[in-house]
Parts: C-alpha cells; sequence; structure tokens
C-alpha cells in the first residue's frame, strides 16, 4: 500500500475529543475532511472559511430561481401587450433587494 502516492510518509498524533471536534468543525467549515485541514494548516496555509454556508448558497440560488421565474412570466406578459400591474414590478424589486441585502451581509461577514 502507498507504493503510487507521492506522499509515503505517514504523520500520526492524538487528540482528545473536544479537540477532535474542533478541529471536525473547522474542516467542515472549509469543506474538507480534518486530516487535508491538519496538514494544509500544518504546512502553515492561510484559509478564510467561506462567507456562505452551502446550505446557505442553495437556498439563495432557490430563491433567485423563484425571482427568475416570475420575472419571466412578467416578460412573457408584457411581450403578449398584456399589462404589468405596478404592484407586481415592485414585488419583485424588493425580493431582489432582500435577497441583495442577504447575500450582502453574508460576504461581509
Amino acid at each position: 500500500m502507498g507504493e503510487n502516492r507521492k506522499e509515503n510518509r505517514q504523520i500520526k498524533f492524538r487528540v482528545n475529543d473536544l479537540e477532535f471536534q474542533r478541529l471536525e468543525q473547522m474542516a467542515k467549515d472549509f469543506g474538507m475532511s480534518v486530516p487535508v485541514f491538519v496538514k494544509k494548516k500544518a504546512q502553515g496555509a492561510r484559509m478564510k472559511p467561506p462567507k456562505i454556508d452551502r446550505e446557505g448558497a442553495f437556498e439563495m440560488a432557490r430563491q433567485l430561481r423563484g425571482i427568475g421565474v416570475n420575472v419571466n412570466q412578467l416578460s412573457k406578459r408584457a411581450n403578449e401587450g398584456k399589462a404589468i400591474p405596478k404592484e407586481e414590478l415592485q414585488a419583485v424589486e424588493r425580493e431582489l433587494h432582500a435577497l441583495w441585502q442577504q447575500f450582502n451581509s453574508a460576504i461581509q461577514k
């Protein structure tokens, strides 16, 4: 085992349960396994966790898709020559503004 690996040396060390839980959470925040995270940190890598977690990004994408569907429906009606009530346009604008605020606050963390 390991003959074809570039890294042929293994380092083992022990941590207590609390230390492992902390390492596990930090690694999760970076989307990495504990060994990969610890190796990068040991090599002095400066890492910043993503400002938006995976679930948050999926939720924002879902909201954006919903807004896109609304805009497409309004565009279709407008192209058919139908009037678009100002309230509907304002509602879409409010949704976009709220999503932008959510995104902006997430990237400022």
